[in-house]
């Protein structure tokens, strides 16, 4: 189903362009129209821009930024001891804040050299270090934090008479989970906000200057910009933006 996107303004009021909007959702079935619009209404146009993507991309990473850093209040705040919704949190905010600089087909990443460029050396240290817990640890199982061995208890091993037991799976699992963790990816996750707020800003100025300068023609070619919802049968695909 299409979801067809109008905005209600009181007549006079600016919205400041680098804010996110809030809008109504009217649904709109596949080949329908969107109606007569009530008066006050006006239809929603994708501005077609490098500068409208990149202002797109960080408004996403912005808002993974923000989900990141309440997750890791969160658990600073209700879970100071080690629990299965502490390792869920901390793996959720661990993840979602790497997915920011993470290579992505629908967005630009963030470049971590970029955001952190202004950070002391021992910051930028601790992105690398958190890094390597999310890509060889968390998500992929690959350095000597989770380990694992068949191990067989061997009586008298150099006697002339050794006795044997059964053969057992031990696993050893190092907990990724502390405070100096935490509060470094809360560092980061602040330092990283404040670059993107930043660039949005930027982004948004430059939305505006094309606008001014395209023709409405241009602007409205497309037609009235349309939603359309995911589901299951295209999770496997590439959005189209």
């Amino acid at each position: 189903m299409n979801i067809c996107f109008t905005a209600i303004r009181d007549e006079g009021s600016k919205m400041p362009s680098d804010e996110r909007m809030t809008i109504n959702l009217q649904r709109v079935e596949p080949r329908q129209t969107a109606g007569t619009m009530l008066d006050g209404e006006a239809s929603m146009y994708a501005v077609r821009h490098e500068s409208a993507q990149r202002w797109v991309d960080l408004s996403l990473h912005l808002s993974d930024l923000e989900v990141t850093l309440r997750w890791l209040e969160l658990l600073t705040d209700k879970h100071t001891q080690p629990t299965p919704e502490a390792d869920a949190l901390w793996t959720a905010a661990l993840t979602m804040f790497f997915k920011c600089f993470k290579h992505s087909r629908s967005r630009n990443r963030l470049v971590p050299e970029e955001v952190l460029a202004n950070e002391p050396e021992e910051g930028r240290a601790q992105f690398s270090v958190l890094e390597a817990l999310r890509d060889k640890t968390v998500v992929h199982d690959e350095n000597a934090y989770t380990q694992g061995a068949v191990l067989v208890p061997i009586a008298n091993p150099d006697g002339p008479v050794a006795q044997m037991g059964p053969p057992v799976v031990t696993l050893f699992i190092a907990s990724t989970l502390d405070d100096g963790h935490i509060n470094n990816l809360r560092l980061l996750s602040l330092a990283s906000i404040a670059y993107v707020k930043a660039a949005i800003k930027e982004a948004s100025k430059e939305v505006e200057a094309h606008i001014c300068s395209a023709s409405r023609a241009d602007l409205v070619a497309a037609g009235p910009y349309l939603y359309t919802s995911p589901s299951v049968e295209t999770a496997s695909q590439r959005r189209s933006n």
